[in-house]
């Protein structure tokens, strides 16, 4: 049992220091952009972050159900997609927003493998996502706050789509380079109008989930 754990901390040491130095040289080959580019894809899906971060214990943080219609922003190429759309079940949708069209056809083609037909990926802007007002039950982005330009006008836009009542869920996982602090996501999620409910503590990180009350005003 010693020698297992070991072999798990010296896993996620050795994934920590290797995404932290492949996503640097990304960084540098691609100015001007904070998303996780397509080539550095495989960093959302492999082994070591299977371990220190499981798709269903994760998706279980964000509470969605079946029938509702759910929006994932910065889905990169579908870590936690296929998981999210079979628990809303074929009376449900998910809709998957990326800026990355790259992105967005390693998603289909996931989809495509796995036979699963309720999503809809969608390019799009998280300052202006494409999606009618009061629109969707659940929203969940997991490591993308820190990579917006405008987390304000991101939030702002969620609460916009976001029925009365719905719900958004903000992870954050270390060794992202864009990780945010858990004051840091409180404090902009209050300000943008939506009430903290829960406050799950992660292996490396943290799930936050808010509410759109009626009586929040919307920013």
């Amino acid at each position: 049992m010693g020698a297992l754990f070991l072999l798990v901390r010296l896993l996620v040491v050795a994934w920590a220091v290797i995404s932290a130095l492949w996503l640097y040289l990304l960084a540098q080959r691609y100015k001007g952009t904070r998303a996780c580019p397509y080539a550095g894809r495989w960093i959302l899906d492999n082994l070591p972050r299977r371990v220190i971060q499981p798709v269903r214990s994760t998706v279980d943080s964000f509470h969605v159900a079946e029938g509702q219609t759910v929006l994932e922003l910065g889905p990169g190429s579908g870590y936690f997609s296929v998981e999210v759309a079979r628990r809303v079940g074929q009376e449900g949708r998910l809709v998957c927003v990326d800026i990355q069209p790259k992105m967005i056809e390693a998603l289909r083609r996931r989809l495509l493998r796995e036979g699963v037909a309720n999503v809809m990926p969608m390019v799009g802007n998280a300052l202006a996502l494409p999606l009618a007002d009061r629109s969707v039950d659940r929203a969940f982005l997991v490591t993308v706050l820190g990579e917006v330009p405008d987390r304000p006008r991101t939030l702002a836009e969620l609460r916009r789509v976001l029925k009365l009542g719905g719900i958004l869920s903000v992870t954050e996982t270390l060794p992202d380079p864009d990780y945010q602090f858990p004051d840091v996501v409180r404090d902009l999620c209050l300000a943008s109008g939506f009430r903290l409910v829960e406050h799950r503590r992660h292996l490396l990180g943290f799930t936050m989930n808010f509410a759109a009350d009626e009586g929040a005003p919307a920013p």
